[in-house]
């Protein structure tokens, strides 16, 4: 509730960042979203354009992250629909007064862990990231403003579910249910302990499957790597450098006002009248009267606090700064003098709360001898940021006019390394990247013979190819798969054999086999485990998790069967008898619990009914798609 904006900072916003620039922006990467720059319509939502730019663009980067074998057109459109929901929920989210204030973007800003070195924002790092990104500071504020918009629409919707008992019941008998059940494990060579294939059938399974025995084609690429970490390396910045960029950049290095509080919530429905603020009034006044009395605060919260996710922590909200709460409760909480102080009730728009301070510190700028050697690194990486983007025109105009190598690695100072052998599905390292088994396979390096353009190998760093060697694609003679066609076909016979056996010993224990003494007379162990819980944990998660897939011994009236075999991942063959099914008891959870799985059901609610909402909004969008280009 209190804590919308610091998750979403923490859970949409760290979202955002890792899986939106780490993965090159895979849905919502570009900084041109709505924006029309020239390039054709891919539709229109509600009057806002989607480009085809936009589309192209994340086409382009999740091709490359998944090494082009993703479907064009499907892909295109999943992008191309994605968007169009993303404006059709915008528009809802302005036409309902949802609103993000400067200062509130700038503390989700500050938050984000991809743009902090050693816990502090750094605007460098914000920049670098961004520049890598192809982001401007101006589209990412934006996208983030969106956001921060989607995710108060979002938790609007997800606050207002609610929970039925017998629904929360119906869940606790599922989820809290236990078994009980018997098994035996029949490890691979159990069924057979010397298999022998003859030669004539190694050969004729050769001759069949020749196919499946051609060595692919392969190549050795050298190469030339130019990193800007390697360019930062020779970067020396002095301590007057530093500490001009330190008196320049002062605001990065200061830590702002933060408080760090309990409180404790009563909450009022959003449908809000007379009585129930009455009542939530007069509880929040009586717990107010413990805590003068001495009751522990952390305690009642526990206890009391409707606020399922600070209560489990006895209320702790952590450290927060200026912007991250609502106005009222802010106020409130920086104006506490000492730690341990208690407030007044506090009304806000989720209901009443107290609060207590537990530390209060004010802004402070960290000394230039704590930050100095961060700064040196700073200037450092601007420095080499600035002699890369230089020096790469240079190094892709050399890769076209050379005809080797070596003159480029002479010019630069680098090493020409090589690759080891690989094929078109890939080898170690750099040869494992798409981008390189694309282009070590194409015409103009295998048959033209030439260069490279340069490919970018990481986030930093970019390199110039050549081929060194090519070996052709080549049969290989029984001879040399003589081994791993016997070994295949072992396999193959034990795994028959495996099942044999399991599904015999099944059959036994149906027909009325005592399973002690079956498992005994095959040297194996029947093991037996009582009110075992769902969560598979340790060596025996894989049978727990098949005695768990069985149905309820009575299944609509009629009895089902309670003995089953299973071939599991790990080669084994399981046999299992269901013996009981313990449903679980909501009278039997303790609060806390009955709690979490009150708040986890509202969620997964809260979550369908905002996935209702957002394909509601998608329906009555007006929504023009154009002919695909």
């Amino acid at each position: 509730m209190l804590q919308i904006l610091r998750e979403k900072a923490q859970g949409l916003i760290t979202w955002f960042i890792v899986l939106m620039i780490a993965t090159a922006f895979a849905f919502f990467g570009l900084s041109d979203y709505f924006t029309f720059k020239g390039h054709s319509n891919a539709a229109k939502v509600n009057g806002e354009r989607i480009s085809w730019r936009t589309v192209d663009g994340i086409y382009e980067r999740v091709s490359r992250q998944y090494g082009g074998q993703a479907d064009e057109r499907s892909l295109k459109n999943q992008i191309l629909m994605g968007l169009v929901q993303r404006a059709a929920l915008m528009s809802r989210a302005k036409v309902l007064g949802f609103q993000v204030g400067e200062d509130q973007l700038r503390e989700l800003l500050l938050q984000i862990p991809a743009f902090q070195i050693e816990g502090q924002f750094s605007k460098e790092q914000y920049l670098k990231v961004l520049s890598q990104a192809s982001y401007s500071d101006a589209s990412f504020r934006k996208e983030l403003l969106q956001d921060a918009l989607l995710g108060q629409l979002e938790q609007g919707l997800m606050q207002s579910s609610f929970i039925l008992q017998n629904e929360l019941a119906d869940t606790v008998a599922l989820l809290d249910e236990k078994r009980d059940f018997g098994y035996m494990l029949i490890p691979a060579r159990a069924s057979q302990k010397d298999i022998k294939i003859p030669l004539d059938d190694l050969k004729a399974y050769y001759e069949d499957h020749k196919v499946n025995f051609i060595k692919s084609e392969q190549v050795v690429l050298e190469y030339v790597e130019l990193s800007l970490e390697q360019l930062a390396k020779e970067i020396k910045p002095t301590k007057q450098d530093a500490l001009l960029y330190y008196n320049e950049h002062q605001t990065l290095y200061t830590t702002p006002e933060r408080v760090q509080a309990r409180h404790i919530l009563i909450a009022v429905p959003a449908e809000e009248d007379a009585s129930s603020s009455e009542a939530a009034k007069s509880k929040i006044d009586s717990l107010l009267n413990d805590l003068k009395k001495g009751a522990d605060f952390s305690k009642v919260a526990a206890k009391a606090s409707e606020d399922p996710a600070s209560a489990e922590k006895g209320g702790d909200l952590g450290w927060f700064i200026r912007g991250q709460m609502v106005p009222e409760f802010e106020k409130v909480a920086f104006a506490l003098q000492k730690p341990g102080d208690i407030s007044e009730p506090v009304r806000t728009q989720f209901g009443y709360h107290l609060i207590q301070l537990i530390d209060h510190k004010e802004s402070q700028v960290r000394p230039f001898n704590e930050v100095h050697n961060l700064i040196e690194e700073q200037i450092k990486m601007e420095k080499a940021q600035a002699l890369f983007a230089e020096k790469a025109e240079q190094f892709a105009k050399m890769a076209f006019e050379q005809a080797s190598l070596t003159p480029i690695a002479e010019q630069f100072g680098l090493a020409i390394k090589e690759t080891s052998a690989f094929s078109r599905q890939g080898g170690k390292g750099i040869s494992n990247l798409p981008e390189v088994i694309k282009m070590a396979f194409s015409n103009e390096i295998l048959e033209q013979g030439r260069n490279s353009e340069p490919v970018k190998v990481s986030e930093n760093s970019t390199a110039i190819f050549r081929l060194k060697k090519y070996y052709p694609a080549v049969q290989q003679t029984f001879e040399e798969v003589q081994k791993d066609i016997h070994d295949l076909l072992v396999a193959e016979r034990e795994k028959v054999e495996l099942k044999n056996l399991g599904e015999e010993l099944v059959r036994q224990l149906k027909n009325g086999a005592k399973p002690h003494e079956l498992a005994k007379q095959h040297k194996l162990e029947w093991v037996i485990k009582n009110s075992v819980v769902r969560t598979p944990t340790g060596k025996d998660r894989n049978v727990v998790a098949v005695a768990f897939q069985l149905p309820n011994l009575e299944e609509e009236g009629r009895q089902v069967d309670n003995i089953k075999g299973f071939m599991l991942p790990s080669g084994e063959y399981l046999v299992l008898e269901l013996n009981k099914v313990i449903p679980g008891q909501l009278a039997k959870i303790d609060p806390e619990t009955e709690r979490a799985y009150r708040q986890g059901l509202r969620d997964f609610s809260g979550q369908i009914e905002y996935t209702s909402y957002a394909n509601q909004a998608l329906q009555e969008a007006k929504v023009k798609l154009s002919e695909e280009h």
